[in-house]
């Protein structure tokens, strides 16, 4: 899959920006990234645990011309993170409906894996393809 050269960088809002300074203990924010297809990705890196930094992406499809939403597809969630983070293995987490605290509707979330058994299982089973 090749890298677009399409992606922009955007402004976040100040108001965003003073939340996460306030909540995220000195943690950069991340940077958002829009693409002309209406794919806007907010791209970071987060603490997972102490000294476990790792990628995150949010992101969100929007129709260009009027900013009408809706979750991506699967083939925009996979294009979005090999374009931003090439060779880098992400995992789209489904939690518990109890576990649910994304307020933001139409962005689904993927996060870097170090899980090293799922690692493994994936490298045995691959196909061969181009990397990215």
């Amino acid at each position: 899959m090749a890298r677009s050269d399409a992606w922009r960088q955007r402004q976040l809002p100040p108001e965003f920006l003073q939340t996460w300074v306030r909540n995220m203990n000195g943690v950069a924010p991340p940077i958002a990234m829009l693409h002309p297809d209406g794919r806007l990705a907010l791209i970071g890196r987060e603490p997972v645990a102490k000294d476990d930094m790792r990628w995150h992406l949010s992101v969100r499809w929007a129709d260009p011309k009027t900013d009408v939403g809706r979750v991506p597809t699967w083939e925009e969630m996979v294009k979005t993170c090999h374009e931003l983070r090439p060779g880098v293995p992400f995992v789209v987490g489904i939690p518990p409906q109890s576990w649910w605290m994304n307020v933001h509707p139409h962005v689904l979330h993927a996060w870097e894996t170090t899980d090293k058994y799922l690692l493994e299982q994936w490298r045995k089973e691959r196909m061969g393809q181009q990397p990215t």
